[in-house]
């Protein structure tokens, strides 16, 4: 496994296409935040936690297409033979692909909120917002690592970088914009969604009741973790079958 995932990390930050890919998503979520709190969209109500939090959407799409177009790349270049060659047994393969891409969007997405805090923090007026709890920040990481490894998952799926791509955008946007369509199930998709856990954790907004997950923001958070585990599981299967 430890050759395996060297390897895989050793690719992703000499190819140009997949470093630049993340490194242009580690600064999405960061120039969104201060844009927002450049041009005044941080309310009175709001922190300066949740004003670095502003950009988080952005900083969701941008990561999980990232491993979405990294992984569904390997079958779009056919690459992906020199790495079942190189890596015979896919089980190997496949974990040391799903630690690199978690790897990496860990540590983007640590830089972006860290970021993200200070350029709100410097540019918003001093002693005019609290500066909330910027441990709440954590759920940011949670929640880009979560879409990552569903955009991973994703891309080997569909093997298109097109489609996988727009599975994610998809999969990010989706469950708020339908939310009236949802009926019961609505606190419970729309709770569990990425941008409503950052939302629960970081404060700020006031989400209506109905989008609230049952369990509060620590269950939301576990609901949308085991949902990435269980599409993270999909595509393993895709992987280890012998035409996948």
């Amino acid at each position: 496994m430890r050759p395996a995932l060297r390897a895989e990390l050793l690719k992703i930050t000499t190819v140009r296409g997949q470093w630049l890919g993340a490194a242009i998503a580690t600064l999405a979520l960061p120039a969104v935040s201060l844009l927002v709190a450049a041009t005044g969209g941080v309310g009175a109500g709001d922190t300066v936690t949740s004003g670095a939090a502003t950009g988080s959407i952005a900083g969701l799409l941008a990561f999980g297409i990232w491993a979405a177009t990294v992984a569904a790349g390997e079958y779009a270049q056919q690459t992906m033979i020199v790495s079942l060659m190189t890596v015979p047994r896919r089980s190997v393969l496949y974990g040391a692909k799903l630690a690199a891409i978690g790897m990496m969007a860990a540590g983007g997405a640590l830089v972006s909120a860290v970021t993200a805090w200070l350029v709100v923090w410097a540019v918003l007026p001093t002693g005019a917002h609290h500066t909330g709890e910027p441990f709440a920040l954590v759920s940011v990481v949670l929640a880009i690592v979560a879409v990552s490894v569903l955009g991973m998952a994703v891309g080997l799926l569909s093997k298109s970088p097109a489609a996988s791509a727009s599975i994610v955008v998809v999969a990010v946007l989706l469950p708020k914009a339908a939310a009236g369509l949802l009926g019961g199930l609505e606190r419970w998709v729309v709770g569990a969604s990425p941008g409503t856990v950052i939302t629960q954790a970081v404060g700020g907004a006031q989400l209506p009741h109905s989008q609230m997950f049952p369990g509060g923001a620590a269950a939301a958070a576990l609901t949308m973790l085991l949902v990435a585990t269980a599409v993270a599981l999909g595509g393993a299967v895709t992987l280890l079958r012998r035409d996948g």
